[in-house]
This record gives C-alpha cells, sequence and structure tokens, in this order.
C-alpha cells in the first residue's frame, strides 16, 4: 500500500529503521545509500564554496586537486562531540 501524504512517508520509513533494528536487516535508506546519494550536492556546493571545478578521488574521498575543497569535508563538532 502506497503512503498517501509525507507525514505517511516519514512513519513509513521510521517504521523501516525500527523493525530493522529488531531484525537485524538492512534498512530501505542504509547509510550508505544515504551517503552516496548526498556525496553529489555537497562537492557541488564546495566546488562554489572554493570556485573552482574540482577533481574527486572516490576511492579516498579527497578531492586531488584543492587543499582548500578537503579542509571542507570536514566540520569542528560541538563540546562534548567528536569524531574518533
Amino acid at each position: 500500500e502506497a503512503p498517501e501524504s509525507n507525514a505517511d512517508l516519514t512513519a513509513a520509513h521510521a517504521r523501516n529503521f525500527l523493525d530493522c533494528m529488531r531484525s537485524r536487516e538492512k534498512p530501505f535508506a542504509d547509510v550508505e545509500i544515504g551517503h552516496r546519494s548526498t556525496s553529489l550536492s555537497l562537492m557541488a556546493n564546495i566546488s562554489l564554496m572554493v570556485g573552482q571545478r574540482l577533481n574527486w578521488d572516490a576511492k579516498t574521498e579527497r578531492f586531488t586537486n584543492c587543499e582548500a575543497a578537503n579542509k571542507l569535508l570536514h566540520y569542528d563538532y560541538r563540546e562534548p562531540w567528536k569524531l574518533r
């Protein structure tokens, strides 16, 4: 049955996530899909910020021709949060 509204879609997404926590199955929208889906738009925004065309190495997930762009791939977290 297809959801009829955005609220229904959100509820279905949350339900799938919770069901997968119990079953240990992969959710419909797992983190890898989300990462790959947003990467291109984030790279485009970084290209606009640095004002140049960028070359991307998908294996290392770094720009090969602009260190300033690489610095924009990460940000400082609010205290007390940190990425290990």
